[in-house]
């Protein structure tokens, strides 16, 4: 079918070859963070007592490291609140499934999508399939991983003289750009907090297993302090008897309001499990942590609730992949899969499906990893641009700045072209154009029946989605998602 290493070097090769200089880091000076959805075409043939080739094409992508803070967000959905690379490419995927349905609907051309057994509604070609790729690991839950004592070390773990700094603890999920400022400055506080008692392990003396690194014959010098914590272990599916010292913390904060993480020294610092917001420089966000979000496409689906009215059943993704970086298939597959099994009651069409997690050996090249590593002098920090890329034919590329097209200016704002092409106005005008388009008898029930005029109207009255929504969130911990209040979603 297809390795890790095969998607994650497309999905880089699309970065270097289809994506302009615009948006990308300045070079060594910046970095920022890739995903991407990839299309999988597998022969129609019975092919299941041997390997064969499949096709495979990146059909979006996003760059990003940001999001905007509760204060910056508008009534108007013209504003980006979340320029994460995996919320970017999810949008931007959202993007290209409407120009396909438009394919199969309006111009009766070749798509993805096949007829439905009910009226207006499509499903997707059984022979195809989509993998998502993160440069990183997701923030949130999923960045929550244990460092052992010694054999299992997380690649670019503690790697003397990059930037040269002293051995810390490298955390690249603080999307807090202060927080990831001082955890690169040897001298500030949170450094010093983060820093591993540890000799540092280098790259020539270890070799990647199943994601992880496996440190040589060098023990850590590991202090009484760190102690067992069964806990974590029995989450992170760590043997008996291994001891873990420390964990990667994450910058996402606890919803408020519920369980905090404990902050205490070394592996007792975070609570695993819980859902997260995406911290804010002195203006808290209301964005979930990305761990959350994409559990929570593993339920709903990628598609969202607008284009739910079109399809007979979700869009899930087969696959995640992780580009070389701190990494944890367990605490991956807890973060992303583990906590939504046994959700009760979803409706017809809705499931909890198998998802394979993978990791990739490939760095991203402009990942803070990669950069670091070349030596870069002075201080990083992540590129205040985000990319999105959809396999369109017209403006396939949108490349925005505090969640406005790049180059905005304050007087722009509110204005028709002060949007990104993947905002909630301008998607959902992609959607209502869409409906437009199609003979009132052919479009499906949902929007025939009542007459809808909002956003949130037509979100709501996806009503299988939204019963799916709420079946996950009776089940711990996604009772405590945070919504945001309904006056957001009234525009037309």
């Amino acid at each position: 079918m297809w390795t890790a290493d095969e998607i994650a070097q497309l999905c880089y090769a699309h970065y270097s070859v289809k994506l302009p200089k615009q948006g990308k880091p300045e070079p060594n000076r910046e970095w920022t963070l890739l995903a991407a959805v990839v299309k999988i075409q597998s022969p129609a043939c019975d092919t299941t007592d041997k390997e064969v080739p499949v096709t495979k094409e990146v059909v979006s992508m996003g760059t990003g490291t940001k999001c905007i803070g509760q204060s910056k967000m508008r009534k108007s959905g013209d504003i980006l609140n979340d320029s994460h690379a995996e919320i970017i490419a999810r949008r931007s995927f959202q993007r290209y499934l409407l120009y396909q349905l438009h394919l199969a609907a309006v111009l009766k051309e070749d798509s993805i999508f096949v007829p439905g057994t009910q009226r207006g509604l499509w499903k997707l070609r059984p022979d195809l399939s989509f993998v998502f790729f993160s440069s990183h690991t997701p923030c949130g839950d999923a960045s929550i991983i244990p460092m052992l004592e010694f054999e299992e070390q997380p690649c670019c773990l503690v790697i003397r003289n990059w930037a040269n700094s002293s051995p810390v603890e490298k955390s690249d999920n603080l999307e807090d750009s202060k927080n990831k400022r001082d955890c690169e400055d040897p001298g500030s506080s949170v450094a010093k907090k983060m820093r591993l008692e540890t000799p540092a392990v280098p790259l020539s003396n270890s070799v990647t297993h199943h994601g992880m690194q496996e440190s040589g014959t060098m023990k850590p010098d590991v202090s009484s302090s760190h102690l067992i914590k069964e806990e974590l272990d029995t989450a992170n599916g760590i043997a008996p008897g291994i001891k873990v010292v420390d964990v990667h913390r994450t910058g996402a904060k606890c919803v408020p309001g519920e369980t905090g993480d404990l902050r205490r020294p070394g592996v007792a610092y975070h609570q695993v499990g819980l859902l997260r917001v995406k911290p804010g420089r002195g203006d808290r966000t209301c964005s979930m942590s990305c761990s959350d979000k994409m559990a929570r496409w593993n339920v709903l689906g990628c598609q969202g609730a607008l284009l739910m009215h079109f399809l007979e059943e979700p869009i899930y993704l087969s696959a995640v992949v992780i580009g070389k970086c701190p990494y944890s298939p367990e605490a991956m597959r807890r973060a992303l899969t583990g906590r939504c099994q046994e959700v009760l009651a979803l409706p017809r069409g809705f499931k909890v499906p198998e998802l394979k997690i993978e990791q990739s050996g490939l760095l991203f090249e402009q990942s803070r990893c990669a950069v670091q590593r070349a030596g870069t002098p002075g201080r990083l920090v992540p590129c205040g641009a985000a990319i999105s890329w959809s396999a369109v034919p017209e403006h396939p590329l949108d490349v925005t700045a505090n969640g406005f097209p790049q180059g905005t200016t304050k007087k722009d704002i509110g204005s028709p072209w002060a949007r990104s092409r993947i905002s909630k106005v301008e998607l959902f005008r992609s959607f209502q154009k869409l409906l437009s388009s199609i003979a009132e008898d052919k479009q499906p029930d949902s929007v025939r029946v009542q007459k809808l005029d909002t956003y949130q109207e037509y979100k709501e009255a996806a009503s299988a989605y939204q019963e799916a929504w709420s079946a996950l969130r009776r089940k711990p911990p996604f009772a405590s998602w945070i919504r945001n209040p309904p006056y957001y979603h009234q525009f037309k």
